[in-house]
């Protein structure tokens, strides 16, 4: 092969290998080794975005050409500090959108001081078109979304990209695509809506934000001074000279990697980073509810005066936790999610005029669920059902309510909520099962059965067994405890399926002989288990003994969004002068590894309570 035809066959590969590569990896590539390659790759890909909207928003063709330029310049300087590389996309809209708003600023101040007779500098043709206020408005409500929704609107509505092509970029189900970006479009309409701007005009200004063909701005070897005073602002750190150096050194890598395709050695490619941990753990408390990390940092709390925009709630049942009186069913304080959140976050409300569907955020979003017909509320004041479990996509749900029967313990009557189609019908579960979650194929439900017994006195117990149902309620198989198991007696109080629902991660009761004084009494604790639904084996990843003074009793399991770690929630009573009771969550990896307490919540005073509403991990 003659070195020519080599040279092509090489450069070829290397533009073939840039174009498969994820953002993420990409970004990886530029903030490992400083890859000019990998750079003007993310530059052709989101080049045409950013230009657009700097210049819907800078209003001048020479403005938004100098917002371009610093925009890719803060990502050269940021890059190894993204939180997310997968959605530079996104993160590069939201820069775009701010440089472009200081470049106009900047305009303007210079006009202002000219004098009047002098002519004003030629920085390009005005935007003339009667809606740029729209646009710039638009383009500023879809900067201020959340990185995770605006990252998703980017992708799909300006440029265009399939659902299921921005999943694998992402590296997440298409369902969670589906779903999040539905709740940022009903966000970002919301927030407009408060601002006059409707849903045609929505529509509009959306359509001229996306890429229009325009050719992208030639990269100068060293940017002019009106890009480096852009990106100093953005930026809010270092001197123009180290600015202008840096800038010379990327910029001739950049025109090298976007003008030819040069043999030699591939570079060494960086590890990606490992990407932030978006996910929260939701406890909802009577009267709010607090997002915290997996360390147990609060970041956000939703409360009563976010839920009550127009609607008026009703109270919903929830777990008390009482000093005096122990552990009862009570009506928690007007705010409270009658269920588990959504796949994308959204928190289920039994109000006056139905179900409605709460997305967290500032502000929050409140939207009914209404029937297929008239527009009426799905269900009736009253009538709403307490959420179980989702489907992946967020499209479905399944309640359930109790029954109560003249004579005997209580029963569950089902139903399966098409959110979409606005309808329910009546879900076929055996009787005595509790659905407690949904597998990802949606052809079985993870239940819990109850068995009944009565003893002398004519008195109930109830004892959980893990049970498999099909979606249509004809077949059920036992998970555990089976008659071989080493607890047979054990009763299953919570579970919950992994993410892929290969394995379930469920939590029991236990008891623990311990010495009090010459006496041996037996105090309640906490296991959780880890089931192999193919190997069938069940792993103890964690566990909370009870003591001669400490009461512990299991009541909620979650997995992590990406079904690496567990959460598990159990009361926590403290005996002593004054009874202290509280809520313990744990977190542990699924291989029992790293166990530890993320967030304890007591009180011990007398007559204390603390009603909770909700445990989820989203």
């Amino acid at each position: 092969m003659s070195h020519s035809a080599l040279t092509a066959t090489v450069a070829r590969a290397r533009r073939a290998a840039r174009t498969d590569a994820t953002d993420g990896e990409l970004v990886a590539r530029f903030a490992g080794t400083g890859d000019p390659d990998a750079f003007a790759e993310l530059m052709r890909r989101h080049g045409p975005t950013v230009l657009a909207v700097c210049r819907r928003v800078a209003g001048h063709r020479h403005d938004a050409e100098d917002a371009f330029q610093a925009t890719f310049l803060v990502l050269a300087r940021r890059a190894s500090e993204l939180d997310s590389p997968g959605t530079v996309g996104g993160w590069l809209f939201g820069v775009a959108v701010n440089t472009a708003r200081a470049a106009r600023r900047r305009s303007a101040r210079r006009a202002a001081r000219e004098p009047l007779t002098a002519a004003p500098p030629d920085r390009g043709r005005p935007d003339s078109e009667p809606n740029f206020d729209t646009r710039a408005a638009v383009a500023a409500a879809v900067a201020e979304l959340p990185e995770r929704y605006r990252a998703l609107v980017v992708a799909c509505d300006l440029r265009g990209e399939s659902q299921s092509a921005v999943a694998r970029q992402l590296g997440v189900p298409v369902g969670t695509v589906y779903s999040r970006l539905a709740a940022a479009r009903q966000l970002l309409a919301e927030r407009l809506r408060r601002r006059g701007i409707g849903p045609t005009a929505l529509a509009v200004a959306l359509g001229a934000l996306a890429p229009d063909g325009v050719a992208l701005p030639p990269v100068s070897e060293c940017p002019p001074a009106s890009v480096t005073e852009l990106t100093e602002g953005i930026m809010s750190q270092g001197s123009a000279l180290k600015w202008k150096l840096a800038a010379c050194v990327l910029l001739v890598g950049v025109t090298l990697g976007l003008g030819a395709d040069r043999p030699g050695p591939a570079p060494a490619v960086a590890p990606a980073p490992r990407p932030a941990d978006e996910s929260r753990l939701m406890l909802g408390f009577a009267g709010h509810v607090r997002l915290l990390k997996a360390d147990g940092t609060e970041v956000a709390r939703v409360t009563d005066a976010d839920a009550r925009a127009g609607v008026e709630l009703r109270h919903t049942a929830a777990l008390k936790l009482s000093s005096t009186s122990g552990l009862s069913a009570v009506l928690s304080q007007p705010f409270g999610p009658c269920g588990r959140a959504a796949p994308d976050g959204r928190l289920p409300l039994n109000t006056r005029k139905g179900l409605y569907l709460l997305t967290p955020g500032t502000p929050s979003v409140i939207a009914p669920v209404k029937a297929a017909k008239g527009g009426e509320a799905l269900f009736a004041a009253g009538g709403v059902p307490y959420i179980t479990a989702w489907s992946p996509d967020g499209k479905k749900a399944v309640g359930f309510r109790f029954t109560r029967p003249l004579i005997g313990p209580q029963g569950y009557e089902h139903v399966l909520i098409d959110l979409g189609a606005g309808r329910t019908t009546a879900l076929n579960v055996p009787r005595k099962h509790r659905v407690v979650d949904w597998a990802p194929d949606g052809t079985w439900f993870l239940t819990i059965r109850d068995e009944h017994s009565i003893n002398f006195n004519l008195e109930y117990s109830t004892r959980g067994v893990l049970c498999k149902v099909s979606a249509d309620g004809k077949t059920s198989e036992v998970l555990c405890p089976s008659k071989d198991a080493g607890e047979p007696s054990m009763s299953v109080v919570c579970a919950a399926l992994s993410p892929d629902g290969k394995r379930v991660a469920y939590q029991y009761g236990t008891t623990h002989p311990v010495k009090d004084g010459k006496e041996t009494v037996h105090m309640p604790g906490v296991r959780v288990v880890v089931l192999d639904l193919a190997r069938n084996t069940h792993t103890v990843v964690a566990s909370e003994p009870g003591s001669v003074d400490v009461a512990n009793d299991p009541f909620g399991v979650r997995w992590s969004p990406d079904g690496t770690r567990v959460g598990f929630l159990y009361s926590h009573r403290q005996f002593g002068e004054l009874l202290s009771v509280g809520w313990r969550v744990g977190v542990v990896g699924a291989d029992g590894q790293g166990a530890k307490t993320v967030f304890a919540s007591d009180r011990a005073e007398p007559n204390a309570t603390l009603a909770l509403t909700l445990f989820d991990w989203r």
